[in-house]
Order: structure tokens, then sequence, then C-alpha cells
């Protein structure tokens, strides 16, 4: 633990080397023998107990920092849980591997989408999930996967860690530390009976901390897969955030973290038919440019005939988009730039 614990400072200290003199990280450096050995022998007998998270308050956020230390001291005790994973987490929670989740969820979607081809799909996402999850639960269902009771003592103290804000010091008995190394791992346990609860189900599951995915072929397995979602809600005291949630057909396609999955719905019509316009007044222009270049044998007819060709084709689009304020519709419907210049008149030099 001593050797991680200083290749994981010397990694922070080389990305931190030009910040302020008066920075931590620079009188961490300089004693890192003393606080590293301590905080390691306070994990080896569970008495390790976490200095107070620092709030910090932005214009469109507010983030609970970990002291620079807690997070090295933190990063180690997952290590040392990750053997324990296969055993204690559902292994559809994707985001316990890593950098490496997006991509396997990516490439687990994707086989299904070719393979099962199914139909319907549940896109949830759970509304501000990290700060709902209440402590009690969440130290009940620690101490109902892990024994160990030195464990179960530091993994309380992080959670319950009060919190120094400029107007004092909080304790709060909801949430945790949104960014802290263990905060994947608190999504992963409390949220298990939501994993474990679509194991029996023939339905493909997958979940990336708080965002789901649920994938049916029947309608039937969706309003399935819904009341059994909506009770495991309940029970966890969470709620579905509206905006980012959607519950039907999948041919519309469906976006999930960051990737957007197509469907199968055809072009809307107005697309189509203004294609089919520009294409039609391209080929009724292109058969006249031809006689263009005889100048006077161009005819009043043919000049008609293809100001009847451009505003035939235009008017109908403009009339249907344009608002009843706009005047210029009264005047014709001409386009404002065209293509080509017909000369009337003989040609020469």
């Amino acid at each position: 633990m001593l050797d991680a614990g200083r290749k994981l400072f010397a990694k922070i200290h080389k990305q931190k080397r030009h910040a302020n003199p008066n920075h931590d990280v620079h009188f961490m450096a300089r004693e890192m023998d003393d606080w590293l050995v301590q905080g390691v022998e306070s994990m080896v007998d569970g008495s390790y107990t976490p200095r107070y998270l620092k709030r910090h308050y932005f214009t469109d956020e507010m983030v609970d920092q970990l002291h620079l230390s807690d997070r090295i001291f933190q990063n180690i005790v997952l290590k040392q849980l990750k053997p324990t994973f296969p055993y204690v987490m559902n292994p559809n929670c994707y985001h316990l591997h890593g950098p490496s989740g997006v991509r396997l969820a990516t490439q687990r979607i994707r086989q299904v989408l070719r393979d099962q081809n199914p139909k319907y799909l549940i896109r949830a996402d759970i509304k501000s999930f990290y700060k709902s999850i209440p402590h009690h639960q969440l130290v009940q269902d620690i101490k109902q996967h892990y024994n160990d009771e030195k464990v179960q003592a530091m993994l309380l103290q992080i959670i319950i860690n009060p919190i120094e804000t400029p107007r004092g010091y909080k304790n709060p008995d909801h949430g945790i530390a949104l960014r802290g190394p263990l905060s994947q791992f608190f999504s992963g346990i409390y949220l298990k009976p939501m994993d474990d609860a679509f194991n029996s189900m023939d339905v493909t599951y997958l979940r990336y901390q708080d965002d789901l995915l649920i994938l049916c072929r029947t309608k039937r397995q969706l309003q399935r897969c819904k009341q059994r979602m909506m009770a495991v809600l309940k029970e966890r005291s969470l709620r579905l955030s509206r905006k980012k949630t959607r519950i039907g057909r999948i041919e519309l396609g469906f976006h999930f973290l960051g990737i957007h999955y197509p469907g199968t719905q055809t072009p809307d019509n107005t697309k189509v038919e203004q294609a089919v316009d520009r294409a039609v007044i391209q080929v009724g222009v292109a058969q006249y440019i031809p006689l263009l270049s005889w100048g006077g044998q161009i005819s009043q007819r043919i000049i008609k005939r293809l100001r009847w060709i451009v505003s035939s084709r235009t008017q109908g689009r403009y009339e249907k988009h344009a608002s009843k304020l706009n005047k210029w519709l009264l005047m014709g419907c001409l386009p404002a730039e065209s293509e080509f210049t017909c000369i009337v008149g003989p040609s020469g030099g």
C-alpha cells in the first residue's frame, strides 16, 4: 500500500509542479514519509478517519472536494476492494470497469441491436442520484456484503464525513462526494437491487452510474420492466429525471453515454420534397443552358418557361413555411439569386 500511495502522489505532484509555492502539494512532498505512513497504518487497523470535505460554490454547480491526502488513501482502499467486485457487484454495472466501461457497454449494445433486434427500450436517468443516497441505507448495504469490521468502520467514516462550508460545518444524512475515488463503488452497492432485479428477465440491461438502458423485444416485457424499475426506485428513495428519461419504441433511435444509435424511421416528408424540388429545378434549367450561347436566338417563350419553372417549384415551399406577416409573399415568390444569366439580343464582339 505504501508503494501504491507513493506512485499515486508522484503522479499528482508531477501534474501540480507549477502550482503556487504555498500549495499543499509542496508541503506534502517534503513530509511524505510522515503522513503517508501514518495514513496506511490507520487503514490497516481500521481507524482511518478522513479530513473534512471542503465545499466550493460556483455559478453553475457546487463541489465537495476531498483533501489531497484523503484522495490518495481512498484510492488505496478502492484497489483493495476491487478483487471483491466479481463476487459482490453485478456484471451489468459497467462504470466499475473504469475508462474502458463506455467502450464495453457500446460493444454490447451494438451486438444486441444487430443480433436480437429489440423493438422497445427504457432509457432512464436518475435525478440527483449521488445527492439522494441516504447514509443509513448505504451503510446497511455495505454491512450486508462486507463482514470485516475494519472495512465497515473505514467506509462508515468516509460516508458520514462532515462538510466544511463558508457558513460553518454541516453533517448531512444524504449524499456522497461526487468526484471521490469511492463514489463509483458506492453507486454499485446502492443500486445493486436494481441491477439484480433484471437478471431473471429475458431483456438486455445496462447501467453506467445513474444512467440505465433496458432493451426489450415485446411490449409486454417493456411494461414488466417499467413496473419493476419503478418499484426498486421507490424502495431506494430515488426518482427519475423527466427530461432525460425515455420509454417507448426504438424506431426513432436513442442516445446512451454520448453515443447516438440511429433508428429506422423514414426521413421527414417536407425534407424529401425539398430535395426533389431542387433536383427538378436543376434538371429543368440544365436543358436550356446550351441555348444560352446563341444569344439572339433565345425567344421570349423560353425565358418565360425558365421563370415559370423556378417560381412554380419554389412557391409552394415558400408559402408553406412563410408567416402571414411576410410582405414579400405578395410579390411573386421569386428567388433572391439565380444560378445563371440570360442575355437577350445579339452576342459576340
